[in-house]
């Protein structure tokens, strides 16, 4: 039986103390990632052959058969005495036509995914956090080399449950997947599991994600990152955080900077200040109740 999850945590650089100070926190397009092939998957075509020419078939018959009048249908019926000739004339022509069409929309297709990650990358960020607070790796990537801190949030909290129906792909924290090998497929057979699936070489980060529109972002902060891309911001419920978790090279004054946060603030009066503590021995990371011992 999985056990349930009781946090989540956000691994952050000491210089991002801002983000507990201001409760915002940035939601990251898939482009300034790490991870090169977030939200690009393998593709083999838009959609299989037939069924797109059918696809085009429909759009384009009311337009075919619109540009033939009345009176010269009915000629080309007269002309060969068969009823209906003049449909089945359409019908024909559109067979080839959309069978071309499909074709040279398959050929395509790698454009047309770039198109479309190039829309989702514009219109969609990420919020990347962890199971595990305790991952050596993690604190060096992204907490500076434990100088930094992590964020617990409380995973249960509305915040991370916010679909609006049971098909909305977005907007509910979901477990990353990671797999050996990412599957080719159509475009159009492309599920929004795409969003939460990674190579299993990112695994140590056991990541949990949630995936939100930019339209519902509380602020644009008119400066871009190292990828040139818009930096938005989004509220963080105070109730949602349940620790600060400071990194076991962290500096004193900025622990000191941390707990006057939490102290000051009415809205964060809940959130326990704790300390990662890494063994000389093994190299393995733990967390202890209190800072006291971990300043340098």
């Amino acid at each position: 039986m999985e056990r349930a999850l009781e946090g989540v945590f956000k691994y952050l650089d000491p210089k991002r103390i801002d983000v507990l100070a201001n409760l915002l926190i940035r939601f990251s397009q898939p482009s300034s990632m790490n991870d090169s092939l977030e939200f690009k998957w393998p593709t083999t075509g838009v959609e299989e052959p037939k069924k797109l020419a059918m696809r085009f078939k429909e759009k384009l018959r009311p337009k075919a058969l619109a540009a033939i009048p009345v009176e010269k249908r009915e000629r080309m019926d007269a002309a060969c005495g068969l009823p209906g000739f003049a449909e089945q004339w359409v019908e024909i022509n559109l067979d080839d036509i959309a069978a071309r069409a499909s074709a040279d929309r398959n050929l395509r297709h790698k454009e047309i995914a770039l198109k479309t990650f190039r829309k989702l990358d514009v219109n969609y960020g990420i919020l990347s956090l962890s199971e595990n607070p305790v991952e050596v790796r993690m604190w060096g990537h992204y907490a500076d080399g434990g100088r930094g801190f992590l964020i617990e949030f409380d995973p249960t909290h509305s915040w991370f449950h916010a679909m609006r129906n049971p098909d909305d792909g977005f907007n509910e924290l979901t477990k990353v997947e990671y797999v050996p090998t990412r599957p080719a497929r159509n475009l159009l057979d492309v599920k929004d599991e795409v969003l939460y699936t990674k190579s299993e070489s990112w695994a140590y980060e056991q990541e949990w994600r949630m995936v939100r529109n930019f339209n519902a972002a509380s602020k644009n902060l008119d400066i871009t990152d190292a990828y040139g891309n818009e930096i938005l911001v989004f509220a963080i419920p105070p109730d949602a955080i349940k620790s600060v978790i400071v990194g076991y090279n962290s500096r004193t004054e900025f622990n000191d900077k941390v707990r006057s946060i939490l102290k000051s603030s009415k809205q964060l009066g809940h959130v326990k200040l704790k300390g990662a503590s890494q063994s000389l021995e093994t190299g393995q990371i733990s967390i202890v109740s209190s800072i006291e011992t971990l300043a340098i």
